[in-house]
């Protein structure tokens, strides 16, 4: 049995974790904040002490951190990974890193014939705790096919987008489709809510018709309407991948014109509330800039 290394374990990777013990893998796991480890003091998984100790045991090592400079730092300081990891072993950057970013980190590795795949997710804490993640995958055929049943150990839906950095190409597009999402319900609730209409009403039919999405599905009715905020995924975090993708088509030199709106609200909306907000708490933003609060039912006659 390959012996399997993990790095980071967060919000999400704690769950990840749990789901790798579930499935019986030889795991070594490591975080910088060692309270993060506690749960698994008493658990199948081993406890490093350092990313030297992880890199020096594992066949392969998973990543889940926050941003690329860290997988950078992680891979490249140094007790980073490269020095401490055998030849053809494998890194798997399960992180919301630059797509960009990531292809540069795959050829500094392959100098050192250490192989890497980005594998970002989509699903949240609900989906790790399930083993019901998406699974995006950028990298070499040969090295998806020797991952796959590990990933399948996360995940429900894997799937290999194409080559090193299309993993986290796609994870950044899609976030920046569900930021622009967000948003666009939020607008078209307050506005509901000052013609008269019951919020709840118009999400029920607009999952009937063709405005619905997986905000109108999930996200309104579960943590907006409920005035829960809970999604567990932070507005701060959604601002940096819905950047991502604007800065990938600056770099792609194509113009974005929606999406740099996009960026200014969310980064707007980011300032103008607490640190740790929610992504779901953007209607808020909207709440604020016009007065509105959903749920207080307006009055058609009066608009």
């Amino acid at each position: 049995m390959k012996k399997v290394g993990f790095i980071g374990v967060g919000v999400m990777g704690h769950w990840m974790v749990n789901r790798l013990i579930e499935h019986g893998k030889d795991l070594i796991i490591y975080d910088s904040n060692r309270n993060a480890l506690q749960p698994f003091e008493k658990s199948n998984a081993n406890i490093a002490n350092s990313i030297t100790e992880v890199g020096e045991v594992s066949d392969i090592v998973i990543l889940m951190l926050p941003d690329s400079s860290i997988v950078n730092e992680v891979i490249t300081n140094d007790n980073g990974l490269i020095h401490s990891m055998e030849k053809n072993t494998i890194i798997i950057d399960m992180s919301s890193s630059y797509a960009f970013e990531t292809q540069k980190m795959k050829a500094f590795l392959n100098k050192s014939n250490i192989r890497m795949v980005d594998a970002p997710v989509s699903g949240g804490v609900n989906g790790a705790k399930n083993g019901t993640l998406t699974i995006m995958v950028g990298g070499d055929k040969d090295d998806y096919r020797e991952i796959e049943s590990l990933l399948n150990c996360m995940g429900s839906q894997i799937k290999l987008i194409g080559d090193n950095g299309a993993g986290h190409a796609l994870k950044a597009i899609n976030n920046y489709l569900s930021a622009t999402s967000m948003y666009a319900t939020a607008e078209a609730m307050i506005l509901a809510e000052k013609l008269g209409v019951d919020p709840e009403i118009a999400i029920e039919t607009i999952n009937q018709c063709t405005g619905q999405s997986f905000s109108t599905h999930v996200k309104y009715p579960n943590y907006v309407l409920s005035r829960k905020f809970e999604s567990n995924f932070s507005m701060h975090l959604l601002l940096k991948d819905i950047k991502m993708a604007k800065a990938m088509a600056s770099d792609s030199q194509m113009p974005m014109l929606l999406g740099s709106t996009v960026v200014e609200i969310y980064e707007a909306a980011y300032l103008m509330g607490r640190d740790e907000q929610d992504h779901t708490e953007i209607i808020k933003f909207l709440e604020q800039l016009t007065n509105e609060k959903l749920g207080t039912k307006g009055n058609f006659s009066n608009v």
